[in-house]
């Protein structure tokens, strides 16, 4: 009988937690438990390997004896359940610890990222090993503090009862310290040690060695690391052509890819990845299609690189072809491919795309659903990032400030202010983004009032001073027609980009400040900021307002020639609309026929209400009828027309159009202001 108990005793690491209670009741029946602490110990790990800590925690608690093994399988337990204050308060407990014990805590604390409480232990060990060393160093390394892990690694240096020195795992780890401090001479120091205390190359330390010299610039040294080894395995040679890549030496990259007579997926990967960080996505696409043609089948890293390609070329044929080979290769349920795809469908031009993939995926994760409540909105799909937000079931910060910004985007200013009241009532979080959405909505509705009391929010949290929130402040007070506000926190603002800048140009350019915008735009050449699409068309809507013809021409043609900006659609109302306003009617329809877009009926009002101004009959009732036939229950078409005979006394014409409109029962639009009174 006994014979038969520890064998079950010892098959219980492989029991669940089913079939392990029944042998616990087994076991309590013929008392072995109390009698023996291995049975308790057997159970014990049984119950904390399926996560039943409570059983486990009843069993402890109901174990006359007790050792070590006892204490440290409770202890590992609560750490890898994420319980770590019960895991602290048995470890004080404990009254015999063993070297396993101080391992268990300072390792399990450490890669919980609790490194205080980890820090804290592994000062009081009487006796650190390595393993101890180990956890500590490679805790501060992988949790962002790459200066404590090489200080740490400085004081096991002066340690000396410091056997892990010359542990290979360690000195790797350190080395990336170096690497992601930037701090090659230290790394040189660690490489020293290395070749002195003769510590032997692995794979992982060479490479190691290989990346921080790459990342540094000083390719002769990880080269040199390369040729010490008999035989560099694949991540070494990829950490060289990596180095090689980053320091724009494409040729020497190709060289060692090429040194290979069979380069795996990872050596590929890399030589991808570094045409696309140099901006050659033309090879990085050529050399997928060799990968392919060479039979090395894709990874999830390939697809990451070649998408970024395709971001880089914005070609909506290229996305379709990944597309399709995601689908054939089966990846595309996998939620980093389909996210990335859809994010790629949405940066080569192509949303609806982007759109009808997510509504194939079967799962989703809250990043891809906060990326798709951004682009619904950006495509005007208002209703169906409401539904997303709505159906979620764990909102981010970010779920929040998406849909906030969106509705504001997308006339629905309003519904934006609830949901950041909401937020604000639930007691939620709110950043800087938060506010300056807020305060971006209050701006849509002309609302100062509102806007200047979600300010006094943000003086409260402390970020009265930050870009974000003040760029959205200047929004807020041009657009209730306080520009010289505006202007005045512009000069107290701390100015890192164009966003800023843009901000005050619209805001003068809106408000029929002309010369002030160009001059703004002066300034900001002279400060060396690089303007873009937006910028210009605060320009072009400056001249637009005040007639500046000449100037809207010169910045118009200038926006491709010198700025490699093509101009869009609202670049080419402006013009369209410039040239109406002062009478140049036939280069405003000379620019429609050129441009790469289709006309809307908007376009063609502008045009007609330069022939309303100018007195051009004859252009302006073949225009009134285009608009009429693209959207017949366009008002304002009829009224300008009516309006065009009006000017020239042809008071019988005007009046039939007037009654055209009755007959037809189209209503003229009544005005309307949002502006607070």
């Amino acid at each position: 009988m006994d014979l038969d108990l520890h064998y079950y005793a010892r098959r219980l690491e492989s029991f669940n937690s089913h079939h392990g209670k029944q042998l616990h009741l087994l076991f309590l029946k013929v008392g072995v438990i109390t009698s023996f602490v291995t049975f308790g110990n057997r159970l014990l790990q049984m119950y904390a390997r399926c996560g039943h800590l409570s059983d486990a925690q009843q069993l402890f608690d109901e174990m006359t004896h007790r050792n070590c093994f006892t204490w440290n399988t409770m202890i590992e337990g609560y750490i890898k359940s994420g319980v770590k204050e019960k895991a602290l308060e048995l470890f004080g407990l404990m009254p015999e610890r063993n070297c396993f014990s101080w391992n268990l805590v300072v390792s399990g604390f450490s890669k919980a990222g609790e490194l205080e409480i980890a820090r804290g232990l592994f000062d009081e060990m009487p006796r650190r090993n390595w393993v101890a060393w180990n956890s500590m160093i490679q805790g501060y390394a992988s949790n962002g503090r790459p200066r404590d892990a090489v200080r740490l690694f400085k004081e096991l240096g002066a340690d000396p009862d410091g056997e892990s020195r010359g542990d290979s795992f360690v000195l790797a780890t350190v080395i990336g310290a170096c690497t992601d401090l930037a701090a090659l001479d230290c790394g040189k120091q660690v490489h020293a040690r290395i070749i002195v205390d003769q510590v032997e190359f692995d794979s992982v330390l060479a490479s190691s060695l290989v990346n921080l010299y790459g990342k540094s610039g000083d390719m002769d040294s990880a080269s040199h690391v390369l040729n010490v080894m008999q035989d560099p395995d694949e991540f070494s040679v990829s950490a060289l052509i990596s180095g090689y890549a980053n320091s724009g030496r494409m040729e020497d990259a190709r060289r060692i890819f090429y040194m290979r007579s069979d380069p795996c997926v990872v050596l590929w990967n890399t030589l991808i990845a570094g045409y696309i960080a140099n901006e050659e996505t033309n090879e990085a696409l050529i050399l997928f299609q060799m990968m392919r043609r060479n039979g090395i089948r894709e990874n999830f890293s390939t697809f990451s690189s070649v998408l970024s390609a395709c971001n880089s070329l914005r070609i909506p044929e290229n996305c379709k072809q990944m597309h399709a080979l995601a689908s054939k290769l089966g990846i595309l349920d996998d939620l980093i491919t389909g996210s990335a795809l859809v994010d790629t469908y949405a940066k080569c031009g192509s949303p609806n795309d982007a759109c009808k993939l997510f509504t194939e995926f079967k799962k989703h994760d809250t990043i891809l659903l906060n990326s798709m409540i951004t682009l619904y909105s950006k495509c005007g799909r208002i209703e169906d990032a409401k539904q997303i937000f709505e159906s979620m079931k764990t909102k981010s910060l970010i779920s929040w400030n998406s849909i906030i910004v969106g509705l504001s985007q997308n006339g629905c200013p309003i519904e934006a202010l609830d949901l950041f009241c909401k937020m604000n009532e639930m007691g939620l979080r709110i950043d800087k983004f938060s506010l300056a959405s807020a305060i971006s909505a209050c701006a849509s509705i002309a609302s100062l009032e509102l806007g200047e009391q979600i300010f006094c929010r943000t003086t409260i949290i402390g970020l009265e001073f930050d870009q974000v929130v003040s760029t959205s402040l200047i929004d807020l007070y041009c657009k209730c027609g306080f520009v010289k506000i505006g202007r005045k926190l512009f000069d107290q603002t701390t100015k890192f980009d164009e966003v800023s800048w843009n901000s005050m140009l619209i805001g003068y350019a809106t408000n029929g400040f002309g010369n002030e915008a160009m001059n703004l735009f002066t300034d900001m050449r002279y400060a060396d900021v690089v303007p873009n699409d937006i910028t210009f068309t605060g320009i072009l809507s400056a001249c637009d307002h005040c007639g500046l013809v000449d100037e809207g021409r010169k910045w118009f043609y200038a926006m491709k020639q010198h700025y490699h900006i093509d101009p869009g659609i609202e670049h080419y109302s402006c013009m369209i609309d410039l040239f109406s306003r002062a009478g140049l009617l036939e280069e405003a329809m000379n620019l429609i026929e050129e441009m790469p877009f289709k006309a809307d009926a908007s376009m063609w009002s502008s045009v007609l209400r330069g022939c309303v101004i100018h007195g051009n009959k004859s252009i302006g009732r073949k225009l009134a009828e285009r608009i009429t036939d693209m959207d017949p229950e366009n008002s304002g078409a009829y009224m300008q027309l009516s309006s065009i005979f009006a000017t020239s006394n042809d008071w019988e014409r005007s009046a039939q159009i007037r009654n055209l409109m009755r007959d037809k029962r189209i209503q003229k639009n009544p005005g309307c202001s949002w502006a607070e009174c």
